[in-house]
């Protein structure tokens, strides 16, 4: 059985493990009706990728400050990166 959920102009199928995610969260109380559920599982997709991301940011940056540190990297001043291009810089 294929149930479909009209969300104001969109319409989503859900199926199987969706499906049964959906009905427990409206179930137990954490959504008043399916389409919260939806947007309360979108949010949390949403945050939980941007906290991710935020991380992996996070680490990239440590890594390249032991790299400065310990000589493996050099840190340039904007003018000399930019070489003949600094005049632009103003």
């Amino acid at each position: 059985m294929v149930e479909v959920i009209v969300l104001s102009d969109m319409n989503v199928i859900l199926r199987g493990k969706t499906k049964d995610i959906v009905k427990d969260m409206v179930a137990k109380g954490f959504a008043n009706s399916q389409s919260e559920a939806i947007r309360l599982a979108i949010i949390s997709f949403g945050e939980k990728r941007f906290l991710d991301e935020t991380a992996l940011v996070n680490a990239k940056l440590d890594r390249i400050d032991r790299d400065i540190a310990s000589g493996k990297r050099k840190l340039l001043a904007a003018d000399q990166a930019l070489g003949s291009y600094a005049t632009h810089l103003k």
